[in-house]
C-alpha cells in the first residue's frame, strides 16, 4: 500500500501539523472529552493528485441508537414508581426491625379495617411507638381500640403524637390502660387543636382532679368532641365543679359518663346547674356517685329547665325517696326526658307510689322508661305499676331484691333495643318514616342507624341485628317504639 506524499495546506509537514495540533488542543482543553470531541472537529486536508480529501484524526463513532451525537455505555433504566402504603405496614416492618422485636400479627391483620382492636394485647411502650407510628400515616382505621392494652403513660405519649398527623381516626378507646394524670397532659394538649377525634373513652384509668382540669380545659377549645367517657376514675368534688363549669358553654359534647367516680354533694350541685342551662348534652351518667339531698334537689330543678337531655341516670347515688313527689313534678313539667334510671336508691313503696300518682295525673310527661332496678315492689304496688304501664305506655323496670318480683314484659335484648331507638330517637324517628314506619326490611333498618351517624360501625350494626334474629328479615318499628315512641312515631308521620 502506497504512502500518501503530499503536505498539509500551509507550511508544516503532515505529522508536525498533526502535533501541533494535538499540543494546541490539548493546553485548551479541560478533560480528556473536550479533547476527543475537538480533535474529531478537525480534519487533516491532503493534496494527492490534485484532489483534495478531509481525513479526521480519530474514526468517527456510531451514532447513538437514540440520534444523539453523543453516546455513553450507560443504558435507561426505566422509572420505578413506588405506591403509597395508606396502611402503614411496610414502616412498621421497618421500625419493628429496627428495634428488634416482633410484629404483632393482631394488628398487622387489621391496618386496613375501619376498625381496629387490640384490646387486651398487652403492648407495653416500645409497641405502642411502633404502632402508633405506623398509624400516623394509615388512612383506612376511624376506630381504634387500645383498651387494657397496658400502654402505660409513655405510650399515652406516642398515642397523641399520633393524632397530629392522623386526620381520620374519629374514635379513640383508651379504656383500663394505668394513663394516670400525667398521661391525659399530652391527649389534652393535642385535642385541644386536634378537630377529628368525636368519641372518646378514658374510663379506668385512675385519673384524678388534675385529669379533670386538664380534660375541661380542652373541652374549652374543642367542638368536635360528641362523647367523652370518664368512669370508673377517682374524680370528686374539685374534678366535677371544672368539668361543669366547661360543659356550660359547651354544646357539642352529647354524651358525658362520669358514672363510678368520688363525686358527692358540691360536685353534683355543680353538675345539676351545668344541666339546667346546657343546650347540648342527650345523655348523662353519674350512676354511683353521691348526690344526697342538695345535688338531687339540683337535678329536680334542673329536670323542670332543661329542654334537650334525653337520658339520665343517677341509679345508686343515694337519691332521696322523700323527694320523690318534687321529682314527679318537674318530669310532668318536662317534655324531652326520654329515659330515667332511679334504682337503688333509698325508696320506700309509699314514695315509689306517690312518684307513680303524680306521673299518673299529669300525661304531658315525655318519659318512655322509668329505671327503678333492685327496688322491692309488693303485690299491691305491682298492680299500680302495671296500671300506669298500661295508661301511660311507659315502661318501668323494678322488682330484683326482694318483695313481689315479675318479669319485665320485654326480652332483655328487646329492652337494650328499645332503649338505644329512645336515646337516638331524634335521628331516627324521620329516617324511619321515610320507609313508611310501620315495618322495614333488615337491611333498611341497618342503613337507618348507619345513616343516622350513630356512633356505630357496620360491624357492630351487624351484630345488633344479629341479637334478635328478626324472623323472616322484617324489622317491626311499631312494636319496637310502643307505647308512646309510637305515637310520636305517628304523629310524625302526619
Amino acid at each position: 500500500m502506497s504512502n500518501k506524499t503530499g503536505s498539509i495546506v500551509g507550511d508544516s509537514p503532515v505529522p508536525g501539523a498533526q502535533s501541533s495540533f494535538l499540543t494546541e488542543i490539548s493546553d485548551s482543553a479541560s478533560t480528556v472529552t473536550d479533547v476527543v470531541d475537538r480533535l474529531r472537529g478537525l480534519g487533516t486536508l491532503y493534496e494527492d493528485e490534485g484532489e483534495s480529501q478531509f481525513t479526521s484524526p480519530l474514526p468517527p463513532r456510531p451514532p447513538s441508537e437514540t440520534g444523539s451525537e453523543f453516546d455513553t455505555d450507560l443504558e435507561d433504566e426505566p422509572e420505578t414508581k413506588t405506591e403509597y402504603d395508606s396502611s402503614g405496614i411496610d414502616l412498621y416492618l421497618k421500625i419493628c426491625e429496627g428495634m428488634t422485636m416482633r410484629p404483632v400479627s393482631q394488628f398487622m391483620r387489621q391496618t386496613k379495617n375501619p376498625y381496629l382492636s387490640l384490646k387486651y394485647q398487652s403492648l407495653g411502650c416500645k409497641n405502642t411507638v411502633a404502632i402508633t407510628r405506623a398509624l400516623a400515616s394509615n388512612t383506612h382505621v376511624e376506630r381504634l381500640d387500645l383498651s387494657d392494652a397496658d400502654i402505660g403513660c409513655d405510650g399515652m405519649i406516642s398515642v397523641a403524637n399520633m393524632l397530629t398527623e392522623n386526620y381520620f381516626i374519629t374514635d379513640l378507646n383508651l379504656k383500663d390502660n394505668k394513663i394516670g394524670d400525667s398521661g391525659v397532659t399530652s391527649l389534652c394538649r393535642v385535642l385541644s387543636d386536634h378537630s377529628y377525634v368525636k368519641r372518646l373513652n378514658l374510663s379506668g384509668n385512675g385519673l384524678g382532679n388534675g385529669a379533670a382540669n386538664l380534660v375541661s380545659e380542652m373541652l374549652q377549645q374543642n367542638y368536635t368532641l360528641s362523647s367523652l367517657n370518664l368512669c370508673n376514675n377517682h374524680i370528686s368534688c374539685v374534678g366535677a365543679k371544672a368539668l361543669a363549669s366547661a360543659l356550660v358553654g359547651n354544646d357539642t359534647l352529647s354524651d358525658v359518663d362520669l358514672s363510678s367516680n368520688r363525686i358527692s354533694r358540691k360536685g353534683s350541685e355543680s353538675l345539676g346547674k351545668m344541666v339546667a342551662v346546657n343546650s347540648g348534652l342527650l345523655s348523662l351518667n353519674l350512676r354511683s356517685n353521691g348526690l344526697d339531698t342538695a345535688g338531687a334537689n339540683s337535678f329536680i330543678k334542673a329536670i323542670k329547665q332543661n329542654g334537650t337531655l334525653l337520658n339520665l341516670d343517677i341509679t345508686n347515688t343515694r337519691f332521696p325517696g322523700k323527694l320523690s313527689k318534687e321529682l314527679a313534678k318537674s318530669l310532668t313539667v318536662n317534655e324531652t326526658l326520654k329515659i330515667l334510671r332511679l334504682g337503688r336508691n333509698p325508696f320506700r313503696e309509699e314514695e315509689l307510689e306517690v312518684l307513680v300518682a303524680s306521673l299518673a295525673a299529669c300525661q304531658s310527661s315525655g318519659l318512655h322508661i322509668i329505671g327503678l332496678e333492685d327496688l322491692s315492689v309488693s303485690k299491691r304496688l305491682y298492680e299500680r305499676l302495671q296500671e300506669f304501664e298500661r295508661d301511660s305506655g311507659v315502661v318501668i323496670h323494678y322488682g330484683h331484691s326482694g318483695g313481689y318480683q315479675r318479669g319485665n314484659p320485654m326480652s332483655g335484648q328487646a329492652l337494650f333495643l328499645e332503649e338505644f331507638i329512645i336515646t337516638n330517637l331524634s335521628k331516627l324517628v324521620p329516617l324511619f318514616v321515610a320507609r313508611s314506619g310501620d315495618t322495614v326490611t333488615v337491611s333498611q333498618f341497618k342503613e337507618v342507624l348507619l345513616e343516622a351517624e350513630i356512633p356505630l360501625s357496620e360491624v357492630d350494626v351487624q351484630k345488633l341485628l344479629d341479637r334478635f334474629n328478626f324472623p323472616e328479615g322484617i324489622v317491626p318499628v311499631r312494636k319496637l317504639l310502643k307505647g308512646k315512641i309510637a305515637v310520636n312515631l305517628m304523629e310524625y308521620k302526619k
